[in-house]
């Protein structure tokens, strides 16, 4: 059974799949590539095409049907980023990765940049191992990174991915990590220096179309809130609203 459901998820364009357990049930876990190479922009590289949530569910329903027309499953649903599980932990007990200094879960073929996904069902399959590997320890993320957020662990409130979608006013401290990071929304530095990711691969397609990569004023003040959900409401960087992104924007031009 793990075979059939690994072969079909390969012929959607899913390659790095891995299966464990979550309460009671067996976790299909699926990797979705997604860098196309860092563009002139002040927008994170995951946040350029149509919200990967919509993406990945997409994906997911396929496996989430063929698991209970083809397969036998009386129950089959599948998560993306939001969950009842750790999307981490799962990739990680199903041996899809290991975990980066910078907190993030890293995969030998794919690096970094990925998004991850998994479908739970009641078909019992045998679990795949951890991998065991590690990062290779040489600290570039932590010394590239805008608010020394990876100092003697994670701290989470000096991330500036973090602090770009915070609400409410910032301090001059958290503005200033803002700007060394040269985004609006979400950051890609720790990304960008880990060696790990020196060849990504292509990303899925449906991470190419339909992307953005810069936000300016001149998109977004004259927008209601009603208009802005209407044109970006389809978008990773929209769930924090108008906002927040212009005061980003504000930081950023000062």
């Amino acid at each position: 059974m793990k075979r059939k459901l690994k072969a079909f998820a390969a012929s959607l364009g899913i390659t790095e799949t891995g299966v464990t357990t979550y309460g009671g049930r067996t976790a299909f876990v699926c990797l979705f590539p997604y860098f196309a190479g860092k563009e002139e922009g002040n927008l994170s590289v995951y946040a350029y095409s149509r919200d990967y949530h919509a993406i990945i569910r997409e994906k997911l329903a396929h496996i989430c049907d063929f698991l209970l027309t083809d397969c036998g499953a009386a129950y089959a649903e599948g998560f993306a980023d939001i969950g009842p599980a750790v999307d981490k932990s799962l990739a990680y007990c199903a041996g899809l990765g290991f975990y980066g200094r910078n907190t993030l879960m890293i995969n030998p073929r794919l690096g970094s940049f990925f998004f991850i996904g998994y479908v739970l069902t009641d078909l019992p399959m045998e679990s795949d191992k951890p991998l065991g590997g590690k990062c290779l320890g040489c600290g570039r993320c932590a010394e590239a990174c805008p608010g020394k957020a990876l100092d003697e662990g994670f701290h989470a409130e000096r991330c500036a991915s973090a602090l770009t979608q915070k609400k409410g006013p910032l301090t001059e401290d958290e503005r200033e990590i803002i700007r060394r990071s040269g985004c609006v929304f979400g950051c890609d530095i720790c990304q960008l220096v880990c060696p790990h990711n020196s060849a990504p691969p292509q990303p899925m397609p449906e991470f190419l179309k339909d992307r953005i990569c810069n936000l300016t004023h001149d998109m977004l003040k004259g927008l209601s809130n009603r208009e802005f959900r209407d044109k970006f409401g389809g978008r990773a960087f929209a769930w924090r609203g108008k906002a927040v992104l212009l005061r980003n924007l504000d930081i950023l031009e000062k």
